[in-house]
């Protein structure tokens, strides 16, 4: 019991994360527009997204072009400087959240949450297009 339990947990989680959602169809020829926080991750979702469409359809995606823009309201450089700063600070104090004693653990929850709601508030800047057609 114990395994199909395990068992059908997987197939679902596997399941949700399947999709296409942000692919648009068109005749002949489809895209996908993903927005994301990280140039190469939004690239790679955009793709599994397009491959999985043209998947469903027992055929195999073909790009024709991909475009990334950024879309950022402060220049790209200091997006990411600022960016993988609050990923180490974030990181760095989740460490010491779970390793650290007496006030070193409640101040790094504080500097983790804090870390958080800055990665969140800084958006999405990144807009990725993939032009594909399904052969």
């Amino acid at each position: 019991m114990k395994h199909l339990l395990i068992a059908l947990t997987t197939t679902v989680f596997l399941a949700a994360c399947a999709h296409h959602d942000d692919v648009r169809p068109g005749s002949n020829k489809h895209y996908v527009v993903v927005k994301s926080v990280d140039r190469n991750k939004g690239i790679k979702e955009a793709l599994g997204q397009a491959e999985h469409f043209c998947e469903k359809n027992d055929s195999k995606f073909i790009v024709i072009n991909e475009k990334v823009d950024y879309q950022g309201e402060e220049p790209e450089k200091e997006y990411l400087d600022n960016h993988s700063t609050a990923e180490f600070v974030t990181e760095a104090s989740t460490w010491l959240w779970i390793l650290g004693d007496g006030y070193v653990d409640d101040v790094a929850a504080v500097t983790t949450l804090a870390g958080v709601a800055v990665l969140d508030s800084m958006g999405a800047p990144y807009v990725i297009t993939v032009n594909f057609r399904c052969a």
